[in-house]
């Protein structure tokens, strides 16, 4: 019998895996999944992700996804708001927004419901929103003031139009007394919060996402320095907020990038005096631009401060987002019609790796290992008979091997001892 098609084993992958809807880097390939009706779906939406310079890399990405393959219309707008329309997506930003905007101040955040409000009632509301980070995390104000006796690390940023002014800023209200200034990340988290709850007190179907922000080298931001160590810290408590309700939504533009499209993560390092210490940044291949024939080229700035390679990236990731919103399951429709059977995939365990061994059918597709939480903990891509999973730092039990093909999918239960 066929494992991949096996009742309970499908349903513990719709219900779990995918419950909460989470946009990182593992699902950049799954674009290609979504079904047309919910491709359709997304193309009534009107999605608006307002920010500074580094927000019109959804736009670009956007239109090149578009161009690279015609199922996925779009048109994008900077300012005025399109009208309603089936036949494409529309996504944009209504206005250049910044922290001074969207979340340093009681007024801004006042004034945000209102605008919220007056496109809610205008007979064309938005369907989703989100904040398009520039480089707030990092710039203008340098790592600096007290350092922090947790994370051992001097806060950064820029806190435009907060009560104490544009200073740097850590997590919570605790890092006060580090920085001098009250904004914080949860500064952040809760302007969305308050979004999310007037949209749901008002009856308004529009939904309000987390995002991360960027990872690239701007304004002096290097890979392998204070700056770049601590902004990560603020990404990851982003991250943990989101997950710890179930009814959260992260488009996680950072993890995105990190990676590139051979799901090569890039780590650096920061030599804290003497201390190494390994942080992500933006892969170089995300640095890339494309030419007519879709390969990769050297990147000339557009506005950005990302190559189209990655501004694809976000893109291909959004769709699934989106597709997602609109009541997809994340799941690959249709019937494995493969030949593979849970017997013709061979599992070896040792101490740190798992060893699967593949039948020839399954070569040029990809496998995912889950928790039994539905947290995905590795994939690799397949193109030979052998892949390999490093295990040191899972856990003992059970979980989930995933093979990914032309057909569907193939499941199989995993022991780790």
């Amino acid at each position: 019998m066929k494992k991949a098609i096996i009742l309970p084993i499908l349903f513990w992958f719709s219900t779990s895996v995918f419950s909460q809807i989470i946009a990182d880097h593992t699902v950049v390939d799954r674009y290609g999944d979504i079904p047309q009706q919910y491709i359709d779906a997304v193309k009534r939406m009107l999605v608006d992700i307002a920010g500074e310079s580094h927000s019109s890399g959804y736009r670009i990405g956007m239109e090149l996804l578009e161009s690279y393959d015609s199922r996925f219309q779009v048109t994008t707008y900077d300012g005025s708001i399109p009208g309603l329309s089936s036949s494409y997506l529309r996504l944009g930003r209504h206005g250049p927004v910044g922290e001074a905007t969207f979340y340093t101040s009681t007024s801004a955040i006042n004034a945000y419901k209102s605008l919220i409000t007056a496109q809610n009632t205008s007979g064309n509301p938005y369907s989703v929103i989100g904040f398009g980070w520039c480089w707030d995390m990092t710039w203008i104000n340098d790592p600096g003031g007290s350092l922090d006796p947790t994370h051992k690390v001097h806060w950064a940023g820029s806190s435009e139009g907060g009560p104490q002014g544009n200073l740097r800023w850590g997590l919570d209200a605790g890092d006060q007394a580090l920085t001098g200034n009250s904004v914080c990340m949860d500064t952040y988290l809760n302007a969305v919060e308050q979004y999310i709850q007037h949209c749901n007190s008002n009856g308004y179907s529009t939904k309000v996402i987390f995002t991360t922000g960027p990872v690239d080298d701007g304004n002096g931001v290097m890979a392998g320095t204070e700056n770049g160590f601590q902004r990560e810290i603020k990404h990851d408590y982003i991250r943990n907020y989101v997950r710890g309700n179930s009814s959260r939504v992260l488009f996680d533009y950072a993890d995105i990038l990190c990676w590139n499209n051979s799901g090569v993560q890039y780590i650096t390092n920061w030599n804290d005096g003497g201390t190494i210490r390994p942080h992500v940044n933006i892969h170089p291949d995300n640095m890339k631009d494309y030419d007519g024939s879709w390969n990769m080229v050297s990147h000339t700035e557009d506005g950005d401060h990302i190559g189209e390679v990655g501004a694809m990236r976000l893109a291909k990731a959004m769709w699934w987002l989106l597709a997602r919103i609109a009541g997809w399951d994340g799941v690959v429709t249709g019937v494995d019609n493969s030949t593979t059977e849970e017997s013709e995939i061979w599992t070896e365990t040792k101490e740190g790796e798992l060893k699967v061994h593949l039948p020839n059918d399954l070569f040029s597709s990809k496998s995912e290992l889950y928790a039994i939480d539905g947290r995905l903990k590795a994939f690799k891509n397949i193109n030979c008979n052998l892949i390999s999973f490093n295990t040191t730092n899972l856990s003992p039990g059970m979980y989930i091997l995933v093979i990914w093909h032309s057909t569907g999918y193939t499941s199989k239960k995993i022991i780790l001892p």
